[in-house]
């Protein structure tokens, strides 16, 4: 009950970013546009966006924003340490060195097709520099980082929750991070890091491949999170981020002389895209369906939608320059969007 007596709506809210690589930075800038808009929302509360929402799901490099995001504060562990500015600054300041390619990693790999283009060693560093040993069940919020088992040909799920029930799925949240990023052809398959790892779970790679917007599993995870008390389909809401526009795959009279080799690149960004395209038209049906879809917001972009340069959209372009660019497209792009999330805030936190 409220001050008023009135019975309060319940309300479980989804946080859902998409995969894309270094094109992480643009949902991480388009958080800042959120926190803000929570901020004011609250008067001026110092809150932080991980505390704001009831489950975190993410895809790729959005490991990291989740890991970051539900980071627990070392004096007050049910508190996030780090907000929307520290998470997109590990971005800007870290990108080129998780994507950097040596002399000698260019030369053993081939450019890429012989072996993986990047070594794991840096984004290794990276991640033992944020998240120390914090493990997932240690995490404020309930979360899902999606990666690909690549014996199963099937998802396999990190997420606090199962850390909690289950010793074989409790990792340390850097390793989650750093399993779940591994992109085909350009970093190695990881296995998750566990000493009692269940035998079952094979080589793991970039989960984008099946779920590149894991906000429909993340619904599917909530309905089931709690045996006592369950959290109801009408009660949820979701806020769905993509990673802005892709290369155009070339033109039907060009792409139909393409070999094995000229295919691999374009069918990834082919099966990550589609995926991400087919879940959002589903989550818009189905909360229509049943008359909430306003708790459905979904932000994404193309080039058309803002009035910058042009970007390289590949998901390893970490040059500081595009990175820059990625930067001002996720800024414009909630700028655009100002008024949608201001009225989604509003309504839901």
């Amino acid at each position: 009950m409220n001050a008023n007596g009135e019975k309060e709506r319940r309300i479980f809210r989804i946080l859902s970013i998409d995969g894309g690589g270094v094109r992480g930075i643009i949902p991480a800038a388009i958080l800042l546009e959120v926190e803000r808009a929570i901020r004011r929302h609250k008067s001026g509360a110092a809150v932080k966006i991980g505390e704001c929402f009831d489950m975190i799901a993410t895809t790729s490099t959005g490991g990291i924003l989740t890991c970051m995001l539900l980071f627990p504060d070392k004096d007050m562990p049910d508190r996030a340490r780090f907000s929307a500015a520290d998470t997109l600054r590990l971005y800007m300041e870290n990108g080129d060195d998780v994507f950097e390619r040596s002399i000698w990693q260019m030369l053993v790999s081939s450019g890429g097709l012989s072996n993986e283009k990047y070594s794991a060693y840096t984004l290794e560093s990276v991640l033992s520099y944020y998240f120390n040993d914090v493990k997932m069940s240690e995490l404020i919020r309930p979360c899902l980082i999606t990666a690909c088992d690549t014996e199963k040909y099937q998802p396999f799920f990190f997420s606090r929750h199962d850390a909690r029930e289950t010793p074989e799925r409790e990792f340390l949240a850097r390793d989650s991070a750093q399993t779940a990023f591994p992109v085909p052809a350009c970093c190695d398959a990881a296995l998750p890091v566990n000493r009692d790892r269940d035998p079952n779970v094979g080589p793991l790679i970039n989960g984008g491949v099946l779920v590149n917007n894991p906000a429909a599993y993340a619904l599917v995870k909530a309905l089931g999170l709690r045996a006592q008390n369950p959290v109801r389909f009408s009660e949820i809401v979701i806020l769905s981020l993509g990673t802005g526009p892709r290369r155009e795959i070339a033109a039907y009279g060009h792409c139909c002389e393409w070999g094995l080799a000229g295919w691999v690149e374009p069918l990834v960004q082919i099966i990550m895209e589609g995926v991400s395209q087919t879940v959002d038209y589903q989550l818009k049906m189905v909360f229509d369906s049943i008359g909430k879809k306003n708790q459905y917001l979904r932000i994404d972009g193309t080039f058309g939608d803002c009035d910058i340069e042009d970007f390289d959209p590949a998901m390893d372009n970490a040059d500081p320059e595009n990175m820059k660019r990625l930067e001002r497209f996720g800024r414009r792009l909630a700028e655009r969007h100002k008024d949608a999330i201001q009225t989604f805030v509003e309504a839901y936190f």
